[in-house]
């Protein structure tokens, strides 16, 4: 499972104050989340892909606005077929391994008075269509001289899996004993497989950005965003910002992490921006999209119940097998639940926020007036009790948005964040006790669990 999640994981472009040792460092820790929750794993692939997929059609209907040049001057005194062969020369086709280039973080825009800070796919797309960059964005060949994937590594894990999930099925068919190792080893195979297919296209271990100077400084940049807006990642991050509900209970998970040490997202540099696009963003998917995800995560939790009468050790580990089978699937089902309510509240929200921020922009600065908070506990009498009462306030808001800088765009309701904290507590002990009875029941197995396939009684001409 390491050797699997090692070489399917294609990091973001690194921060330039990072060292090699911090890159590494970051690459084996997702690649332990990878064991441990291969379904994480698999859902940033699918976002990575996603954006890339969004890049390459941005992109493409830019060469298409632009159409073809009328000039009856110029066409007249040149010749028409050189026209064409320079048009086509001048036109840049965006593919995916490009698009990812661009979405991991591959260029990074300097302003004429700050410094310079990573471009999503959106980002740069905005840019280009703004006319603050122009096109070519890539030189012959750039993406494919610093990509380092390994096709050598990528053909001996395909041909490792293979074999490995041929034995378990031919031990299956021979009704030979399959552990609980195995069938944990299946189910990570059936989501990393998938994952490797999103990050098929995506550019390795590739360490060098290109950086492009603009002719704009950060107060052009901040006259063109919401006025009521601060920018929390980059100055250009009014133009990518979609946070939806499980970007939102993503990010409260990686903050919970930070804070012991463990650091999934990215920092900012002393300018304020962001130093490099985090691994793990979760941008949002089509519907279509995640119910295949909750499909694929129902078919990699009904691997487990293949176990459920199997020959454990102890009736304890066979109940606790059971129960954590149960809840896996139980916590899918209510987070779905949750996933369906969320987005339908969003879809309420989100046109009322945005007829927000077009006022913002209508209305000048001096005319804003700040609305009045509510006051929630108005205890004058009760010092003593209001003071108590606003410490417990302050310590849910610290629950409902738990980011470093109070990001807005991260704050999640209580009837949301409190039922998916449980989730998460279900699913991380779930997930635990697999990987620890895997190892534990090893100790004592059927006799069967040691025998080899005879693979004649398949064909028998091999005999």
């Amino acid at each position: 499972m390491g050797l699997c999640s090692w070489s399917i994981i294609c990091i973001n472009m690194p921060g330039k104050r990072e060292s090699r040792w911090v890159v590494l460092w970051r690459k084996v820790a997702l690649t332990a989340l990878g064991i441990m929750c291969p379904e994480i794993q698999l859902s940033m692939g699918a976002s990575q892909w996603v954006g890339a997929r969004r890049c390459v059609k941005d992109f493409a209907s830019l060469s298409t606005a632009a159409g073809p040049v009328d000039d009856p001057e110029h066409q007249s005194t040149t010749n028409p077929v050189a026209s064409e062969l320079e048009k086509e020369e001048k036109k840049e086709v965006i593919d995916m391994p490009k698009a990812f280039y661009i979405d991991m973080g591959g260029f990074r825009v300097k302003p004429k008075d700050g410094e310079c800070f990573p471009v999503n796919g959106k980002e740069m797309y905005w840019l280009v269509k703004e006319g603050w960059v122009q096109q070519p964005l890539f030189k012959p060949s750039m993406v494919e001289d610093k990509n380092k994937v390994d096709p050598l590594l990528r053909v001996i894990t395909i041909l490792q899996i293979s074999y490995f999930l041929v034995g378990v099925i031919g031990r299956w068919a021979q009704h030979l004993f399959v552990t609980t190792a195995e069938l944990t080893t299946v189910s990570f195979i059936f989501c990393s497989v998938l994952g490797a297919g999103f990050w098929w296209h995506k550019p390795c271990d590739v360490v060098a950005p290109e950086t492009i100077e603009i002719d704009k400084t950060l107060e052009d940049i901040a006259e063109r965003a919401p006025r009521d807006r601060r920018w929390q990642l980059t100055p250009l991050d009014f133009t990518s910002r979609d946070e939806w509900w499980w970007s939102k209970v993503w990010w409260n998970y990686l903050n919970i992490l930070r804070r012991i040490g463990l650091n999934f997202g990215s920092e900012a540099s002393e300018g304020g921006a962001v130093d490099r696009i985090a691994d793990s963003v979760q941008r949002p998917l089509p519907r279509l999209q995640q119910y295949m995800m909750l499909a694929v995560m129902a078919g990699c939790f009904a691997i487990f119940f293949l176990a459920w009468d199997h020959a454990f050790p102890t009736w304890i580990e066979r109940t606790l097998w059971r129960i954590v089978c149960l809840l896996l699937i139980g916590t899918m089902v209510v987070g779905l639940a949750i996933s369906e309510a969320a987005q339908a509240y969003e879809a309420v929200k989100k046109p009322i926020r945005s007829w927000s921020w077009n006022l913002s922009r209508t209305v000048p600065l001096t005319q804003q007036t700040e609305r009045p908070k509510p006051a929630r506990f108005r205890m004058a009498r009760y010092p003593r009790a209001q003071a108590v009462a606003e410490r417990i306030d302050r310590y849910f808001d610290g629950i409902r948005n738990n980011s470093l800088n109070g990001d807005p765009d991260l704050k999640l309701p209580l009837k949301v964040i409190l039922p998916l904290y449980v989730l998460g507590v279900f699913y991380m002990f779930s997930r635990s006790y697999i990987l620890i009875e895997d190892a534990i029941g090893l100790r004592q197995q059927p006799a069967s669990a040691y025998a080899t396939v005879e693979w004649q009684k398949f064909w028998p001409h091999l005999g």
